[in-house]
């Protein structure tokens, strides 16, 4: 320990004395480690169940690689399934998908008017004397907006494939039989007559017993007629009718390895003709010559298969498959299992495929977006595939600045312009809100008038659906693009229509469903709609119908986009409904008198007022 740590440590230690104690102990561990590494030194082996708790040499993990030659290995299987199934995997990814950044953008008026307030914070606060400067002033009031956005979700899956086997390498006591019968003899040299056998399968034979019979008449024992055999390196003689021990040293044999044994006729001449007779007697039956050894033999049972492993999450919804490429292409690869190698060849050994599970569409969220002066803020999920939000409702702050003009004398502003009273009033969105709701009931009262009461006619819409996804097309649910994208080209017309419906805000999303599926595999999915005429229909069907009375819009493959009906009207809480969609086409329809023709009015009223005498 070098002295500026043994330094601190006597500073610790007076300081306290619990802090001593822990030292001492890190100094015996670390002295306990030095030691443990000594031991370990090459020449003696450290033992590791006397330095760590519950060591366990037999791990699950030794299964995913066992041999040094080994070429077919799952560990990456394993790795890509603890990504998608393990609880870590998944909160990774479900943060990664639900939790996108927080957008800020340097073009927003706010923004701006922060740097011009910067640069002019002398003017402002009056730190250069009381001199009346001239001077902008801006406020800004925020309104908030209601909007639906659909999150794109693709997943992409590895499907890949490891050699697995099946049965073992086992040791079992068997025979080895060399019969002369089972197989062609050969002539050879000096009459012999030679018989090579081919050993079926590995083992090892110890000392046997050689047999050399007549079975028609066991008790014959040829009185003069003698043979010899050779095998195993020996050779002795014999009589007919006899059999006897080979006694050899116990050998390893192979499968396919060649062994030798010969018989020869030793009496009486006629040594060709005899030995063609033997033979044939041999082939026939008529004379045995069979040696028997006792075998431990492996039976080797093991069968190398390939296994197939998908790495996709459990719950993929309908998704669309949309490609599929080989990602690892084909070779040779080999396990061992007991020291016997084992090997398949595979066209491919890992394929990855593309699936689309929703597609992304910014519906009517696309204009706050786009303005600078909007953020989001609030987010709330309302459609999950497994743990991954794919359709949020979300609310926007949008700002709108009101600049006034003044002068700036010390501390005390003074307006010259007289908007400066109406931006310390601020905006008021009340008139708004009741000129809305009595707008919503005016155009319900238009739609029901005259008619049967318990007809449903007052805010209806029409069911309509579109192509959402499939492979090598165009997403037809789109909320833009209609005039740019050339691959909308093949959308039909009622899809354009959602398409105008989303830019106009008419439309309410019911859901998705797989349109088309072949073999359990979804090849299309379609979403579909409730398109209404306006946007006060659109507004008081979603809050209050859906929203308030908890009537549904049906499925997405059977939209149901009726009307209201009276009794049902009459339940709903409008100062509870967020009108601000329709404040913007309520503001475009108010025609206001301009305000400097406002003022000339006036003025000129006064004037003639002063003229003929009149009070004004």
């Amino acid at each position: 320990m070098n002295k500026p740590t043994r330094t601190l440590l006597q500073g610790l230690l007076l300081a306290c004395v619990s802090a001593g104690v822990q030292a001492a102990s890190m100094d015996a561990s670390n002295q306990e480690g030095v030691s443990a590494g000594r031991s370990a030194n090459g020449t003696t082996s450290a033992d590791p169940d006397s330095y760590f708790e519950n060591y366990s040499s037999d791990v699950p993990q030794r299964a995913l690689y066992s041999d040094p030659t080994q070429t077919s290995s799952d560990i990456d299987v394993q790795g890509q399934k603890a990504l998608t199934e393990s609880d870590l995997g998944q909160t990774a990814r479900e943060s990664y998908v639900n939790n996108p950044a927080d957008k800020l953008s340097y073009d927003s008026d706010m923004m701006k008017y922060s740097d011009e307030i910067r640069s002019n914070a002398n003017a402002i606060t009056g730190v250069n004397g009381s001199q009346c400067v001239a001077q902008e002033l801006n406020k800004t009031t925020y309104t908030t907006h209601a909007c639906e956005l659909a999150n794109s979700l693709a997943q992409s899956c590895t499907r890949k494939a490891t050699i697995v086997t099946t049965g073992s390498r086992e040791a079992y006591s068997t025979q080895l039989v060399l019969d002369a019968r089972n197989i062609a003899g050969q002539k050879g040299d000096g009459y012999w007559m030679i018989y090579n056998f081919v050993v079926p399968e590995d083992g090892t034979i110890s000392s046997g017993i050689w047999e050399l019979l007549y079975p028609k008449d066991s008790s014959w024992h040829g009185d003069r007629l003698g043979y010899s055999i050779r095998a195993f390196g020996q050779q002795f003689k014999l009589k007919i009718n006899n059999s006897g021990t080979m006694s050899i040293s116990p050998q390893q044999v192979t499968k396919g390895q060649v062994i030798t044994l010969q018989l020869h006729y030793d009496t009486d001449g006629y040594y060709e003709q005899t030995r063609d007779g033997i033979m044939r007697n041999i082939a026939s039956g008529s004379n045995v010559f069979r040696m028997t050894f006792p075998m431990q033999a492996v039976r080797d049972t093991v069968r190398a298969d390939l296994q197939w492993t998908d790495s996709c999450p459990a719950d993929m919804g309908d998704a669309v498959k949309m490609s599929e490429v080989c990602s690892e292409p084909g070779e040779t690869r080999s396990v061992t299992v007991s020291g016997q190698a084992y090997s398949l060849y595979s066209d491919c050994w890992g394929y990855t495929t593309q699936w689309n599970l929703y597609e992304d569409d910014t519906n009517t969220c696309q204009a706050y977006i786009d303005d600078p002066n909007c953020s989001e803020g609030t987010r709330t999920c309302t459609q999950k595939i497994g743990g991954f939000c794919v359709y949020n409702r979300l609310t926007y702050q949008c700002a709108h600045t009101v600049k006034s003009t003044g002068y700036l004398c010390g501390s005390e502003f003074y307006c010259s312009d007289g908007s400066c009273a109406a931006m310390q009033n601020g905006e008021n969105q009340n008139f708004e809100e009741a000129v809305s709701q009595l707008a919503a009931l005016a155009a319900y009262g238009e739609n029901v008038e005259g008619i049967d009461p318990n007809q449903v006619t007052a805010f209806t819409g029409k069911g309509m659906s579109c192509r959402q996804s499939a492979a090598g097309f165009s997403n037809c649910c789109k909320s833009g693009g209609w005039g740019q994208d050339a691959g909308l080209a093949q959308c039909n017309t009622e899809e354009k229509e959602i398409g105008t419906g989303k830019e106009k805000k008419l439309v309410v999303k019911i859901g998705s469903y797989c349109s088309r599926k072949v073999l359990g595999v979804c090849l299309q999915k379609k979403e579909g709609y409730c398109v209404f005429d306006s946007k006060l229909a659109r507004i008081v069907q979603e809050q209050g119908r859906r929203d308030q009375l908890h009537i549904s819009f049906g499925s997405a493959s059977d939209p149901d986009c009726r009307g209201i009906k009276i009794a049902e009207l009459q339940g709903i809480k409008f100062d509870r409904i967020d009108f601000s969609d329709f404040y913007d086409d309520l503001n475009s329809n108010v025609k206001l008198p301009d305000e400097d023709a406002l003022q000339d009015r006036i003025q000129s009223d006064i004037q003639n007022s002063l003229k003929s005498g009149e009070q004004p």
